[in-house]
């Protein structure tokens, strides 16, 4: 599945791997990997957009409209093009959600975003716990473009879970 959003000046991609995520059931655990990739919204800017950091959070915990009960599991990296660097921090500090802060590693504190340049946040091996349900990551961007002033914007990301197949429990 692949899922679509943006805070102009970034456009968020959201593919998830296996295609159709399926709730883990007693006797079938279940697994998923999914790949937000960030690039600068060739629709809403024509110059470059600079990105200070990039905050994910992921509802986790109890709730029925969580990915995982098992955040501690989720592995976190991602993908940039060479020469590149981000920090990943992982907070599970909060009962109702996992947060993935993505800030970039260079003297300037940000990373520029142009035609070719992207960043790939992955999180993987994920144990989806979670009931069959619609779940919502919020992404929040501190980014601008040409002298503007960096500014926080948010936006969503949708997932579905599925069922387990029946014969599951």
């Amino acid at each position: 599945m692949t899922e679509s959003a943006a805070t102009a000046p970034l456009r968020y991609t959201l593919t998830t791997f296996p295609p159709v995520l399926t709730q883990a059931v007693p006797g079938r655990p279940s697994q998923g990997r999914l790949e937000i990739k960030v690039f600068r919204d060739p629709e809403a800017v024509k110059t470059t957009a600079g990105c200070r950091s990039i905050t994910v959070e992921v509802p986790t915990g109890d709730r029925p409209e969580a990915l995982t009960d098992r955040p501690d599991r989720i592995d976190a990296t991602y993908g940039a093009p060479r020469g590149r660097t981000w920090h990943i921090r992982k907070s599970i500090s909060h009962s109702d959600r996992t947060v993935f802060v993505c800030t970039p590693e260079n003297p300037r504190h940000e990373a520029v975003f142009n035609d070719t340049a992207t960043f790939t946040l992955i999180l993987d091996r994920i144990p989806l716990t979670g009931s069959p349900s619609t779940v919502s990551l919020r992404i929040t961007d501190h980014s601008a473009t040409g002298s503007e002033t960096h500014t926080r914007r948010s936006t969503d990301l949708r997932l579905t879970i599925q069922r387990a197949p029946d014969g599951g429990s």
